[in-house]
């Protein structure tokens, strides 16, 4: 086949796949219209408050705010929140989170702050106990389907509001197999954003959100600083799919997202 026919093929596909994966359940998603979350809890290093830290939500849970936070395991597959893959960042060391065991975990002082330390999910939603709102964001890894399992099971019991997103497709997607009853968002950035970490055509396809058919999401959290990205404002204006920002730390783009009834999911806010 030649090129052009190869490329009507594709172009077919793509277009074929962008028809059939828009599944947002609206009615139940309006319930989140206007959401507020303060990102990786109410943080502020200035003020010795490390971001994914149970200072950090119980501020956000004390102001008020929903709070979102990022889930992942240790070595010895206890529930961790913690946003990177790595603790170099945050705490100098260049070992991968799931490259430690718990214990190993609990003796880092994040920032060097002394009550900064990393926790499990069960010890936030011990905190929070309902009081605000959670949204949750599974970090991709080597156990995925796992750590779904151990969050529903932690959830369990959980009185709570809360939602759950993954960058992942089969992540999100197995939400729509295994817990179809729970809200579920796909996390997109543009295409420079994952070539790191993903082949060229994976990179494509999952910053088009042409994998949508995977995990049919009921929103989509998009990064609201990206210039030029095309797919989530594709997706807002021909599907009306509802739509979660990150991360907002303007009051101008507060009043932007806040226009169109999406998700805010902010940091300290600033004027520009």
């Amino acid at each position: 086949m030649r090129l052009t026919g190869w490329l009507i093929v594709l172009i077919a596909a793509a277009a074929l796949i962008y028809l059939t994966a828009p599944n947002p359940r609206r009615a139940r998603m309006a319930r989140w219209r206007h959401e507020v979350f303060a990102h990786r809890g109410l943080h502020d290093v200035d003020r010795g408050i490390v971001e994914n830290t149970l200072p950090a939500f119980a501020a956000a849970c004390e102001n008020g705010y929903g709070m979102e936070l990022d889930i992942q395991f240790s070595k010895d597959f206890e529930v961790v929140v913690f946003h990177d893959d790595t603790l170099k960042r945050l705490a100098g060391d260049p070992r991968r989170v799931d490259a430690c065991t718990l214990e190993e975990l609990r003796a880092f002082r994040l920032h060097g702050v002394a009550d900064a330390r990393i926790p499990t999910l069960k010890e936030v939603l011990r905190l929070v106990d309902g009081r605000t709102p959670l949204l949750i964001e599974l970090k991709s890894g080597r156990n995925n389907a796992r750590l779904c399992r151990a969050l529903m099971e932690l959830l369990r019991d959980y009185k709570g509001e809360y939602i759950v997103e993954s960058f992942n497709p089969l992540i999100v997607g197995w939400f729509r197999l295994n817990a179809p009853g729970v809200v579920r968002g796909q996390l997109v950035c543009p295409m420079r954003e994952y070539i790191a970490q993903a082949s060229r055509i994976s990179a494509f396809f999952m910053s088009g959100l042409l994998l949508n058919c995977v995990g049919r999401p009921d929103f989509v959290a998009y990064n609201a600083n990206a210039a030029r990205f095309f797919s989530p404002h594709f997706q807002r204006f021909v599907f009306h799919t509802p739509m979660a920002a990150w991360t907002v730390r303007s009051e101008p783009l507060q009043a932007v997202v806040r226009k169109r009834g999406e998700i805010s999911i902010f940091e300290r806010m600033g004027n520009g």
